[in-house]
């Protein structure tokens, strides 16, 4: 049950709801539009902080507030959906949600706002899946690196010197309120690898799959990083869409674009499909085999008379 409270607007006096909180058990959390005919227009300070049993929330387009440290320390939060509704993002919204993942966000008036107000607030890295129903109406996923503060003291000069370590600021800056900079983005891959891990997986593939505003060079850029570094994608994937249903359609997105560019060699569809098979997952399984096999076919010698 949502604990709420009735506000008057100081600006035009209309009443709406303000959630404070939700008495009870709940794992994914959906925040309604309206209570008993009332529409809920802003979620409280502190409302779901600290709680251990969310790992989704969806966030109505009537939300226009969200006030300070709503979610704090939810430390299994996972995947917040919303809207570019907000006019008030207050501080620590999220801060300290250690896994939160992703930020699902429908864009429906060009407010871009509302995901560097996100990425302001949590240094860890961070996938947005955006709709943007405004321009081209196209999809797209970006994935942001995390990155940290180092903090030195100069006993000498009696100061505090701090400096900036990971790409994860640098592709922050990509994001105005009014705009994504897709080249500005894509132009920072470099400073990602040198950074290493997963997360250059996550930004090729976000990319090549849903390619906005993406340019030959940078494409071309993507494709040869999947190739490079094809049998530890796959292994990856293979064993994050065991857990996760969501994964394996972007596994299957992923096969499909490589029939095209030819991104995976056979060999790592071979130990792929071996893999999959010995962790006992057969739609996975199926799936790469389905890719082994069209690849056999389209490299089979045919003739025409």
């Amino acid at each position: 049950m949502f604990l709420y409270e009735m506000i008057n607007d100081k600006k035009d006096n209309h009443e709406y709801i303000e959630i404070t909180g939700y008495e009870g058990t709940v794992t994914n959390l959906v925040i309604p539009e309206t209570i008993d005919g009332i529409k809920v227009e802003s979620i409280g300070s502190h409302a779901f902080s600290a709680r251990e049993d969310i790992v989704a929330v969806e966030i109505p387009q009537t939300v226009r507030i969200l006030r300070s440290y709503v979610f704090h320390n939810s430390r299994n939060l996972k995947k917040i959906s919303i809207y570019d509704s907000l006019d008030d993002y207050y501080d620590g919204v999220v801060r300290q949600c250690d896994n939160l993942e992703e930020v699902e966000i429908t864009i429906t008036r060009s407010w871009f706002e509302v995901i560097r107000n996100f990425l302001a607030d949590s240094d860890k890295a961070i996938r947005f899946v955006i709709h943007d129903k405004t321009g081209s109406g196209a999809d797209s996923v970006l994935s942001f690196p995390g990155y940290v503060y180092d903090f030195n003291e100069n006993t000498m000069a009696r100061t505090i010197q701090f400096s900036i370590a990971g790409a994860g600021y640098a592709y922050r800056e990509c994001v105005d309120r009014r705009k994504i900079d897709y080249r500005q983005y894509d132009s920072l891959f470099a400073k990602a690898m040198i950074d290493g891990g997963s997360i250059c997986q996550d930004i090729a593939i976000g990319r090549l799959l849903y390619p906005l505003e993406l340019e030959e060079r940078f494409k071309a850029g993507y494709e040869q990083f999947v190739r490079d570094n094809g049998r530890d994608i796959l292994v990856r994937y293979i064993e994050l869409a065991k857990k996760d249903g969501e994964t394996l359609g972007t596994l299957g997105k992923l096969l499909e674009y490589t029939s095209e560019a030819n991104l995976f060699e056979d060999t790592d569809i071979e130990r792929a499909v071996e893999y999959a098979a010995g962790l006992d997952i057969p739609a996975i399984t199926s799936l790469l085999m389905e890719k082994s096999r069209k690849a056999a076919q389209d490299n089979a010698f045919t003739f025409g008379f």
